[in-house]
C-alpha cells in the first residue's frame, strides 16, 4: 500500500480530488477501511485516491454519498473528464496535422471532410448551452483542412457509417450541402471512402489511427465526451484490427461512391 502523502490543492485537479475525499473522510472520523467497506471497495483503493488516482464516476458517486459531500466529488470528476478529453484531443489533433496517413472510422462525417455548416449544427448539438465559441471552433477545424491542400498531404482513407449520411444533422441543405463536398473530396488522390453498410457492426464511437512521418503508429479513439489517444503497442495493435475489421465489412470505393450520391438526393428538396 503506498504511503499517505501531503496534498498540495493547487497541483492538479487530481490531487485536489484526492484533498478532498482525504479530508472529508478524516473529518467522518474514519480509517481507510472503514470508508472502503462503505462503499464496498478496498483499502488499497482508497489510498490510491487519496495519493492521487481519482475514482470512477460510479465510485464517485458513493463516495459523494457516504462522505456527505453533497455532489463535490462527482462535479470534479466531471470537471477531470472534460479536461483530460480535452488534453487528449488537442495532443491528437496536433499529431494527426503531421501525420503521413489517417486511417479513420465514424459515425458522423469525420472532421477533416466536414463542412462549416455541418461542423457548427455538430458542435451545436454537443453544447447546447453555448459554453464555448462555436464560431472560433468552426474556424479552427476550417484551417485544420487545409493539410489536404498542402504539397505532400496525408494519405486519408475513411470507413463511415451509412446513417451519417441518412440522418438529418442541422437540416437538409446542411446535409446536401456536406454530402457534395464529401463527393468532391473523394476526388483527391489522397482521400478515399468507404462505406459501412446497416446491419453491419460498428461500434460506439470513432477511431483514428495516425502514421507519423518518421512511421510511430499512434489510435485515438472517442465517444460523446470521452476520449483517449495511445502510443503503446498493445492499444494501437488492438484499434488497428477493430479498424481492419470495419474496413473489411465496408463496401468498396466505387460502391461506396454510389451510395453517397444515392444520399446526396435524398436530401434534395
Amino acid at each position: 500500500m503506498p504511503a499517505e502523502k501531503e496534498i498540495d490543492p493547487s497541483e492538479s485537479l487530481e490531487c485536489f480530488i484526492a484533498g478532498t475525499v482525504r479530508d472529508a473522510r478524516k473529518q467522518q472520523g474514519w480509517r481507510q477501511q472503514d470508508l472502503a467497506a462503505k462503499v464496498f471497495s478496498s483499502t488499497t483503493r482508497i489510498s490510491e485516491i487519496e495519493n492521487g488516482d481519482p475514482p470512477d464516476l460510479k465510485l464517485g458517486r458513493q463516495m459523494d454519498q457516504v462522505l456527505e459531500l453533497n455532489g463535490k466529488l462527482t462535479n470534479l470528476l466531471r470537471i477531470r473528464d472534460r479536461v483530460a478529453f480535452r488534453d487528449y484531443a488537442q495532443e491528437f489533433l496536433r499529431d494527426q496535422a503531421r501525420a503521413r496517413t489517417i486511417h479513420e472510422f465514424s459515425l458522423v462525417v469525420p472532421g477533416l471532410l466536414q463542412t462549416p455548416g455541418y461542423a457548427r449544427a455538430i458542435m451545436q448539438l454537443a453544447d447546447p448551452d453555448g459554453r464555448t465559441d462555436i464560431e472560433a471552433s468552426v474556424r479552427r477545424r476550417a484551417e485544420r483542412q487545409a493539410v489536404l491542400d498542402s504539397p505532400d498531404p496525408p494519405w486519408l482513407w475513411v470507413v463511415l457509417d451509412v446513417n451519417a449520411l441518412l440522418r438529418v444533422i442541422g437540416s437538409k441543405q446542411v446535409m446536401w450541402e456536406q454530402i457534395e463536398w464529401l463527393l468532391k473530396a473523394t476526388e483527391r488522390p489522397c482521400v478515399n471512402v468507404q462505406i459501412l453498410r446497416a446491419g453491419c457492426s460498428a461500434i460506439p464511437g470513432s477511431v483514428s489511427l495516425l502514421t507519423s512521418p518518421t512511421g510511430e503508429l499512434t489510435a485515438y479513439t472517442e465517444g460523446f465526451s470521452t476520449g483517449r489517444y495511445m502510443a503503446e503497442p498493445a492499444d494501437v495493435d488492438r484499434f488497428q484490427r477493430i479498424y481492419d475489421r470495419l474496413h473489411a465489412d465496408a463496401l468498396g470505393i466505387d460502391e461506396s461512391q454510389g451510395i453517397i450520391r444515392d444520399a446526396l438526393g435524398k436530401h434534395d428538396d
